[in-house]
């Protein structure tokens, strides 16, 4: 069993959507080869299918939860525009081209009767959900086209979640049941299930989101609950690399990295993974591997429990975080004090990345400055309080980094050199991540520097 998941921009041409049936097809021909239980196309399935809305169309959907009846109007053409268009080119056959549009217009018509100014999280949850519902019934259609047995499948079925709306997190026993109960049936009648990510629901059957970039969560999930071989996630690049090729065009290719690593690279800047995606997978011990839809002849990268090698693998970084300097003389050889600092960003419902303490005084960074004020206010009842929302940060990311003492030193002497002021440093305890706070317009240069002098 392979769990695939294709991305907006693999759900976005004709040519990529052609290559989805392609990708399938020759899953299916090699396990027929093997003599597995899968048949093929003309047998059992081995796969389960995830996909993201097309590219821009969340976007565009989110528009629509904040916008006048005139510019919602406008908004909904546009996504009319770019799924006509996808669905002009897939279908050949004439009423299947008709199902497709009918399908499309009466999910604009759902789309219109929610959209509006100011809607509230759960409203705006179900408005988004809809990207992925028309992606999954184009995909689905297509495949069925080819000759490939293929059920659309909306995730609110199989997947529950608690009610954090925007953001929910899967409910494992819940969902464990209905996948069991809706997919496997399908698998052993030997069709496709084309799953829409994204999207779950609570148990009131409220729709919810997982959070951009979900849909490698609802892959991972399915691939926990199924017990899967392999999650698989098709994007628009070659796998990982050792850091952005689109700020270092030098960046290398990473064949295979851990789960560790996977997840300190996505949680401190890395885009090709959300980084909830391989949580589930590292429960269930799933290998992930990330894949270039365009070249599905490529290895990708394999994300395993174990690294192929130790020391300094990629640089991750973020072009903008908030960085908060707590001093208080309170905190000298007190106790609670930690407990009583961080409760206060707990209560504002705060988010701590980094943290960095000295005798006197506690360092932390936050991804942005919501509610910061409100936290600050309470924070200067018994401390004084600074904050940079011009600060930046980079993450050199690889298994027993911290042991290496000569990479701390040279990235420390290359600051030095090229004259790059380091505003909080924070050692990972795990010896996987060093990250470094900088002014955010050094950020890109000392990338590229580090990638350059020490990496390579």
């Amino acid at each position: 069993m392979i769990v695939l998941k294709f991305g907006g921009t693999s759900v976005s041409s004709e040519g990529k959507i052609r290559n989805i049936f392609n990708i399938l097809k020759k899953i299916f021909m090699d396990s027929r080869l093997r003599g597995n239980d899968g048949k093929g196309i003309d047998g059992k399935s081995e796969a389960v299918v995830v996909v993201s809305a097309v590219a821009k169309v969340t976007d565009l959907l989110l528009k629509c939860a904040d916008s006048s009846a005139q510019e919602v109007d406008e908004t909904i053409l546009e996504i009319e525009k770019i799924h006509l268009e996808l669905i002009h080119l897939l279908y050949k056959d004439e009423e299947i081209r008709e199902q497709a549009e009918k399908y499309l217009q009466l999910q604009l018509l759902s789309i219109k009767n929610i959209a509006g100014e100011n809607l509230n999280p759960a409203l705006k949850d179900e408005l988004v959900s809809f990207g992925e519902i028309l992606s999954s019934f184009l995909v689905s259609l297509f495949l069925k086209e080819k000759g490939l047995a293929s059920k659309q499948v909306i995730a609110t079925k199989l997947i529950v979640s608690n009610s954090e709306f925007m953001g929910a997190e899967f409910e494992p026993e819940a969902t464990s049941k209905k996948v069991k109960n809706i997919l496997l049936p399908l698998i052993k009648k030997g069709i496709v299930p084309v799953v829409t990510g994204f999207i779950a629901s609570d148990s009131k059957g409220r729709t919810t989101t997982l959070g951009r970039g979900g849909s490698d969560y609802t892959a991972s999930i399915l691939g926990f609950v199924l017990k899967a071989k392999e999650v698989q996630i098709w994007t628009d690049v070659d796998g990982i690399f050792t850091a952005d090729p689109g700020v270092v065009p030098e960046a290398k290719h990473i064949h295979q990295i851990s789960f560790r690593e996977a997840s300190e690279m996505a949680t401190f800047g890395a885009k090709v993974l959300h980084p909830k995606t391989i949580r589930p997978a590292i429960e269930a011990n799933i290998p992930v591997r990330v894949l270039n839809t365009a070249h599905p002849e490529g290895h990708g990268t394999l994300i395993t429990k174990n690294s192929a090698s130790a020391g300094f693998k990629a640089i991750s970084f973020k072009r903008k975080t908030v960085l908060v300097n707590i001093y208080s003389t309170e905190m000298l050889l007190s106790k609670g004090y930690l407990v009583k600092l961080f409760s206060i960003f707990a209560e504002a419902n705060i988010s701590v990345d980094l943290v960095s303490v000295s005798e006197v005084s506690v360092s932390v960074t936050l991804d942005n400055d919501q509610n910061l004020d409100q936290a600050v206010s309470k924070l200067n009842q018994f401390a004084k309080v600074t904050v940079s929302r011009n600060a930046g940060m980079i993450s050199l990311i690889g298994e027993g980094i911290v042991s290496h003492s000569h990479i701390i030193k040279n990235v420390f002497d290359l600051m030095h050199q090229q004259k790059i002021s380091i505003k909080m440093v924070s050692l990972g305890a795990s010896d996987i991540n060093i990250s470094l706070v900088l002014e955010a317009e050094d950020v890109e240069k000392t990338v590229r520097l580090v990638h350059e002098r020490i990496l390579r």
